[in-house]
């Protein structure tokens, strides 16, 4: 018996930014960039003592900027970035029709195969592939039933 696997779903604004913000925290993980956020804290910590010892709130108020940028604003701005360029992207609402099996992923009419998979990410949304040159974003939505998500979890290349 077979194990193919038929997916069928619209690259819309809903899925486009589950899996940008899915790529954009597993490249962030993986990024030495992580702990910019910590400097800016120690830089907050020498603020107030600046501020607190010599009444010098320079710096105080730069790292605090920072501080909210970093952890705040961060996401919510890329994101609005991200947003215009899908809203010009040839594939926005573009169908996309998946057929996986235990050799490789036909994506349209590109062909995949496994080995080219360095890495899977099992989300609450869907399933991001890591290849060496892009991601792939497969929504939970997008399989027809549970027993088509542990098909293709039995399918998945073992890290």
């Amino acid at each position: 018996m077979s194990k193919k696997i038929k997916l069928v779903y619209v690259w819309d604004k809903e899925i486009f930014l589950q899996a940008s913000k899915a790529i954009y925290d597993f490249n962030m993980k993986h990024s030495p960039k992580r702990f910019l956020g910590w400097f800016f804290i120690a830089l907050t910590q020498f603020g107030v003592v600046g501020a607190l010892n010599k009444d010098i709130y320079g710096l105080l108020i730069v790292s605090t900027f920072l501080v909210v940028y970093w952890y705040v604003l961060h996401w919510p701005l890329r994101k609005n970035i991200l947003l215009r360029g899908f809203m010009a992207s040839d594939i926005k609402n573009h169908k996309f029709i998946i057929e996986i099996d235990e050799n490789n992923l036909k994506i349209d009419e590109n062909l995949i195969k496994w080995q080219e998979i360095l890495e899977v990410i099992s989300l609450s949304s869907g399933y991001l592939l890591y290849r060496e040159d892009s991601f792939l974003f497969f929504p939970k939505s997008a399989f027809k039933s549970a027993e088509d998500r542990e098909k293709f979890i039995g399918m998945l290349p073992k890290s």
